[in-house]
């Protein structure tokens, strides 16, 4: 009884240094960021079994063999139209602020995201103002209404949208919604979605989730983004979930959501048409078929508009280089706002240079935020963004959800990338980044109205907290690399 005690404690020591020291290797031939491989070294030490259960899971950014696959080709096919549209629309920004440059080189370097011309946008500054136009376009669709959403919640509003996409499919209109298969599993189950099935509306699920799937890839990479193109003229796009705030999670105890959007037309509207006919062909068997037909007429306005698509197979170091250039680029002022911050040190380092530099830098996010985790592990940022000069506004009236940079009131960048690493290098995300001052004075008015409903954090104020909050807040930070 003895031997087998001591067999089966070796074999347990063995088996712990075989897991331990064989993925601590793979993270360090990865070649990730140190606090990323620190992060998952220190969690595979501490807790082999379940750290390596982790390290699996999530630990790498990895899809199917089909879906990799598909999201290449997809990706070239997608780069074709882009670089015409960049030949007959593409703009120059020589004489535009040093940062928009670099911006655009960094876009065209990718294949990815040319600054287009000849576009016109609006701003949506709440829901009401986004639903009340997504619904007036769809009841003015001729062709094709394509939506394309990370959650899709059916109340309120959102049945008014879906009741405008019925009576589209009377009219002969062809309708398509996309949404992912984690964010809107309440609706996919929903007798809502036969309703709109029965009607001809199109439905299918992005990137779905099951025992199949999750042993072929990572199961948290999801299609984030927030997308609708009308007849591929009109497009909307921004942090706005399909989902009323008057009835979406009503019960969490941050009040609702608060978002906004972009409304644009001219040729990044077809842009964006045939973005979502890239995601539609990577989660159905239908072949990408690029809808771009833009002439010199399909001109609507003089706005210079770059799309930042970004996710696996999508060049999502590209939003990230474009990101850190605008911060890095601020000469005067670089406001932004966000629901969840988690950054990498590049981006913490560049908020703080800036600061340091005389830029004056704002950090507008949610006094009360989903998750304690989250919450504690942003909160470990302040410290040294507020000793730098940065404002950290903390914003009342409810879960700011709007992702928004401006810089200098000369670039505006909306979209549904969160400041976190999640956004940056894993799920599927959307930016627009306009270039010029009207749209970047615009959202520099919203996001004034932000701070107004904010709270500044003092220096004096936020280092009088508690140790226990201290030690909090340092140990959800250990673990922010992998959140």
């Amino acid at each position: 009884m003895q031997q087998l005690f001591t067999w089966t404690a070796l074999g347990t020591i063995l088996l712990h240094v075989a897991i331990v020291g064989g993925l601590s290797l793979r993270v360090l031939a990865k070649r990730k960021p140190a606090g990323v491989s620190m992060a998952w070294i220190v969690l595979l030490f501490s807790f082999p079994i379940f750290g390596a259960f982790m390290y699996v899971l999530v630990g790498e950014t990895w899809l199917s063999g089909r879906r990799t696959k598909r999201t290449a080709l997809a990706a070239k096919q997608l780069g074709g139209p882009i670089r015409e549209l960049d030949k007959r629309f593409g703009a120059v920004l020589e004489d535009h602020h040093p940062a928009a440059e670099a911006i655009a080189r960094i876009g065209r370097t990718s294949g990815m995201s040319a600054p287009l011309g000849g576009n016109d946008i609006e701003l949506l500054a709440n829901s009401d103002d986004c639903f009340k136009h997504l619904i007036a376009d769809i009841d003015n669709a001729t062709r094709s209404c394509d939506l394309l959403y990370y959650i899709w919640f059916s109340a309120g509003r959102v049945q008014e949208v879906e009741n405008a996409l019925i009576r589209a499919r009377e009219r002969g209109v062809t309708c398509r919604v996309l949404v992912d298969a984690v964010g809107s599993k309440r609706f996919l189950r929903h007798d809502c979605v036969h309703r709109l099935r029965d009607a001809g509306v199109d439905v299918r699920a992005s990137l779905p989730v099951n025992l199949l799937r999750a042993s072929l890839h990572r199961v948290d990479i999801r299609n984030h983004r927030k997308l609708a193109v009308i007849d591929d003229k009109v497009a909307h796009v921004g942090s706005l979930n399909m989902a009323d705030p008057n009835f979406f999670m009503q019960n969490e105890g941050y009040g609702q959501w608060v978002d906004l959007g972009i409304r644009v037309t001219g040729p990044a509207a077809a842009t964006l048409g045939d973005l979502f006919e890239a995601d539609w062909a990577m989660d159905t068997n239908d072949p990408f078929q690029s809808e771009i037909n833009v002439t010199e007429t399909d001109r609507t306005g003089t706005q210079i508009v770059q799309v930042v698509p970004s996710g696996p197979g999508q060049e999502p170091k590209a939003l990230f280089h474009i990101l850190t250039a605008a911060v890095f680029g601020a000469q005067r002022t670089l406001t932004l706002t966000t629901p969840y911050f988690i950054p990498d040190d590049a981006f913490v380092a560049g908020l703080i240079g800036a600061a340091l530099r005389g830029v004056e830098v704002t950090v507008v996010v949610p006094a009360k935020v989903n998750g304690p985790l989250v919450r504690y592990a942003s909160m470990a940022y302040y410290d040294d963004l507020l000793q730098a000069g940065v404002k950290v506004c903390l914003y009342d009236k409810g879960l700011l959800h709007a992702k928004t940079i401006t810089v200098d009131e000369d670039i505006a960048i909306i979209g549904t990338v969160n400041i976190d690493r999640r956004s940056f290098w894993l799920n599927y995300e959307l930016s627009l980044v306009v270039h010029g001052p009207e749209a970047a004075t615009s959202l520099r008015a919203l996001q004034n109205q932000y701070i107004a409903n904010s709270s500044l954090l003092t220096d004096s104020a936020w280092m009088r907290r508690s140790p226990m909050r201290k030690l909090a807040e340092q140990a959800a930070q250990l673990l922010s690399p992998i959140l």
